[in-house]
């Protein structure tokens, strides 16, 4: 019988058709992630206009998606330890698919903040859950880069969202654009089918079949088998016992783990405030509205290339030189 060392042989695997598989079903999922996030600020000078209301009023609605999404990411993190990633990435998709839709019947703004409230339980609780399933499994000289480019699916879904309003809107309306958010729903089957699940939900819940055929579909060559020992490293094992998240706080992990939590807070709160602000912004500055929303897509377009090429610089030359170097260039961007 042999033992096999779980994580340390994720860590030696080369980038194979496996890991392509994860990379494509987690873009595409934060994409429509991302669709769905952006395309409030393709509608909001239409609901303005249609709805009467003010500015103050208009911004509620991304108030309430994004404290959905507060509550959605600290609620669906740790049932995913418990019931599995991928049903729960999978759950949250379709949370925030269907009330994406149904928010485009909404004909007052109530019900629509109704609808965005619940939409952003799912959106905040997908996000967390798809970068840890592509960390878990990412060869550990890459790990950086198929993280970055996951996550720039989600600015190419606000490009994908205002080029998307730019046609949908001035033929159709802006149901049409919040409508579209439902496509999710149509590959599902095929979500469920290519996306696996957590290793270390696999191995703690000692499902050890389905743990063999998701290795060997790591390591084609390694011919694992039910007569193999698998374990995970000491270390991890210790650490997913009790309550995880108290995990950060030790070892003299306080401080960077509030200064992550800090510079996280910042670049979301910059990033959902342009997305939202920036087209009204544009056609109060007497911009027609398609002008306005290119704007858009190129802040996200920048987004896409950042997050790519970022990644890549990630593993080269270390997270931390590169964190701080993009954040300087994004406040100085911002300033001129």
């Amino acid at each position: 019988m042999r033992t096999i060392q779980v994580t340390e042989m994720i860590d030696e695997q080369k980038f194979n058709r496996f890991h392509l598989q994860i990379l494509l079903c987690c873009i595409f999922i934060i994409i429509c992630d991302g669709y769905d996030m952006f395309m409030l600020g393709t509608i909001l000078p239409s609901l303005m206009a249609e709805w009467r209301i003010t500015a103050v009023e208009a911004g509620l609605f991304s108030s309430y998606a994004l404290f959905g999404m507060m509550i959605g990411a600290l609620v669906f993190g740790p049932l995913a330890d418990k019931f599995g990633r991928k049903k729960v990435i999978l759950i949250c998709t379709v949370i925030f698919s269907v009330f994406t839709f149904t928010s485009g019947f909404a004909d007052e703004p109530t019900s629509f903040g109704i609808h965005r409230f619940v939409a952003g339980l799912g959106l905040g609780g997908v996000m967390p859950n798809l970068i840890a399933i592509i960390t878990e499994y990412a060869p550990k000289k890459l790990r950086s880069t198929p993280v970055a480019i996951m996550f720039s699916g989600h600015a190419l879904g606000g490009v994908v969202a205002s080029m998307g309003a730019m046609y949908l809107i001035p033929n159709f309306d802006w149901r049409a654009v919040v409508w579209l958010g439902a496509l999710p729903l149509i590959f599902m089957p095929i979500l469920y089918k290519l996306l696996p699940e957590s290793i270390n939900y696999l191995m703690t819940k000692n499902k050890k079949s389905k743990l063999v055929d998701v290795l060997n579909q790591v390591n084609v060559d390694g011919q694992y088998s039910m007569n193999d020992n698998y374990v995970l490293q000491e270390q991890l094992k210790s650490e997913m016992k009790g309550f995880p998240v108290k995990q950060l706080f030790k070892k003299g992990r306080t401080l960077s783990t509030l200064m992550f939590w800090i510079a996280f807070f910042m670049c979301l709160f910059v990033m959902y405030g342009l997305s939202t602000w920036l087209p009204k912004i544009m056609v109060g500055a007497e911009y027609e509205l398609g002008s306005s929303l290119t704007f858009l897509v190129v802040l996200n377009l920048g987004a896409v290339f950042g997050a790519i090429v970022g990644g890549k610089l990630a593993d080269r030359y270390g997270s931390k030189r590169i964190l701080v170097t993009f954040l300087v260039i994004g406040f100085i961007t911002l300033q001129c």
